[in-house]
């Protein structure tokens, strides 16, 4: 995840690779969660990936954006990079 997460922010231009905890099962486990890495980038930017063409769903946190590669397939990680670098363009 950590070199998927380098190579879409390689490609995007833009974040970090931070540490980060995923819920399984769309929380149907409470309480549970699974180590995972997410792309950080500074700024609410969920409104613009939402719109992106397919949308990409991120989730906000400490006046950032994250974005968790365990719940984005690896075939998408190029889309994530475009999406993302048109986000935090437009804002």
């Amino acid at each position: 995840l950590r070199a998927r997460a380098l190579a879409v922010i390689d490609a995007a231009g833009v974040g970090e690779v931070v540490d980060s905890e995923a819920v399984p099962g769309a929380g149907s486990a409470p309480g549970v969660t699974m180590a995972s890495v997410a792309v950080r980038v500074a700024g609410d930017h969920t409104a613009a990936l939402r719109a992106a063409t397919p949308p990409v769903i991120a989730r906000t946190r400490d006046g950032a954006t994250l974005l968790d590669l365990r719940s984005i397939e690896p075939d998408d990680d190029r889309h994530v990079a475009q999406a993302l670098r048109q986000a935090v363009s437009a804002h």
